[in-house]
């Protein structure tokens, strides 16, 4: 876990005529074009912050907001030679809890510092809680997750990079200091929240802008609330996504990023939805019908073509998605199942059985992959301390299932990249950290799941 240090450390300077004197630093957020000036719109002044420096200036590539699956590269330069640096990141997640990472780095001989690749891309995914309370939790081995506002709320969240000197005549000062947007749906996409009252369902439905994306990344007013009004170019893959054991909407970042990608998308909560929401609070004869009137909703929507539609599911979601292009191959085509099962178990945390099919439960054992339409495509962790989601991957992909199996990751190798870092407590009792393995899994599969839903 990275050392914390407080903001009031992170811009003390230890003296006046230091912050006068110091070096010029310029912070550059490259996307593999030429650098753009750093207002919103890529003009006005780098520099919004920090106390030394007053010259220093920070530039970006094209806009301040990027895209919350996309990495971070960074460019320091004007700085002494052969000094040290610290980049920092902070945020606040949906709880304004603070959570922070940190880097050191060395000048070269030009003062520069480049920091892009996996090492940018650790400058956000490792970001870890400031607080006591959340810091006490991950002591403990309890998994801890940045969650910020949901997507339907805040269309993105802010995170505020920093430069500050550890070495040299410097050392202490702030040399500079810039926000960007992390964003989960561009301009032009569409919110709308599902309820079993109104929709029989509980969930969040995302749809792409009219453009399919091409408007390029910003806000834009109010989430819309008209039902799928708006939607991409004809012929995108719909994606119903939904989580685990952990129950709730845990899947609705997901799905914005994949609006964000062009594709509809819902995320669905089948259980532990809220005490107002109609769903019940265990996995416990939890139907296909629902998640069937689901896709169905979704295959629906503007610029959603039906015959591509996949399912999207992790841990115990696993078993529901498999089961479901088994048994329902007119509506779903593709199965994505994260740190999976490749059998249906029992209830959770209590009941008779797990799912059910018309009412009639689905017997526990082995998940039949024959009759799939589609691609069945599996993401599992070779360290997973949960369960043997490694295994499990093994068993489907001699049903003739994709497999991705990384040696070092966990149990949290679902969805996008660049966010929810985590630890994990296994079965034995045993403490493990798992959180760089299981950014790299994410980093190297969800690009392979975007060509996947995309052909």
């Amino acid at each position: 876990m990275a050392r914390t240090r407080t903001d009031a450390q992170a811009r003390r300077t230890p003296a006046t005529a230091r912050r006068t004197a110091a070096a010029t630093a310029a912070l550059a957020v490259l996307a593999g074009a030429p650098l753009a000036g750093c207002g919103p719109d890529g003009g006005g002044t780098a520099h919004d912050g920090g106390t030394a420096g007053d010259g220093a200036r920070i530039q970006v590539a094209h806009s301040t907001t990027t895209r919350a699956d996309e990495p971070l590269a960074l460019r320091v330069t004007g700085l002494p030679a052969h000094t040290t640096v610290r980049l920092d990141a902070r945020t606040r997640d949906r709880n304004g809890r603070p959570w922070t990472a940190r880097q050191d780095a060395r000048t070269d001989a030009h003062g520069t510092v480049r920091l892009d690749g996996a090492a940018g891309g650790r400058l956000l995914s490792d970001m870890t809680p400031d607080d006591p309370h959340t810091l006490k939790r991950a002591k403990a081995g309890r998994t801890v997750s940045f969650h910020p506002l949901p997507p339907g709320r805040e269309r993105s969240y802010e995170v505020r990079l920093g430069v500050t000197a550890r070495s040299g005549a410097h050392k202490g000062d702030r040399l500079a200091s810039r926000t960007i947007a992390r964003q989960w749906l561009p301009r032009g996409a569409t919110h709308r929240k599902l309820t079993v009252g109104h929709d029989g369902l509980a969930g969040d439905l995302y749809l792409p802008p009219r453009d399919g994306g091409k408007s390029g990344g910003g806000e834009s007013g109010e989430s819309s609330r008209s039902g799928g009004k708006s939607g991409s170019a004809a012929g995108k893959a719909p994606v119903l996504v939904f989580g685990g054991s952990e129950g709730g909407n845990a899947g609705t970042y997901t799905a914005a990023l994949l609006a964000a990608h062009g594709h509809p998308a819902m995320s669905l909560c089948y259980f532990r939805c809220g005490p107002d929401s109609g769903r019940p609070d265990a996995i416990d004869g939890i139907d296909l019908d629902y998640f069937t009137r689901a896709a169905r909703l979704l295959a629906k929507q503007p610029g959603a073509d039906p015959r591509k539609l996949a399912v999207m599911g992790n841990s115990r979601g696993s078993e529901i998605a498999q089961l479901l292009g088994q048994r329902r191959p007119s509506v779903v085509r593709d199965v994505i199942a994260y740190a999976p099962s490749s059998k249906v178990i029992g209830p959770y945390p209590t009941g008779t059985h797990a799912w059910s099919d018309h009412g009639r439960p689905v017997p526990t054992g082995t998940i039949p992959l024959n009759r799939v339409r589609g691609e069945v495509f599996t993401v599992a962790g070779g360290n997973d301390r949960m369960w043997g989601s490694a295994d499990s991957a093994s068993s489907m992909a001699s049903r003739g299932a994709q497999r991705r199996v990384y040696p070092d990751a966990g149990h949290h190798v679902n969805w996008f990249p660049y966010g929810q870092p985590a630890q994990e407590t296994g079965r034995d009792g045993n403490r493990v950290r798992t959180s760089v393995a299981d950014q790299r899994a994410r980093a190297d599969s969800w690009p392979r799941i975007l060509k996947l839903l995309d052909r």
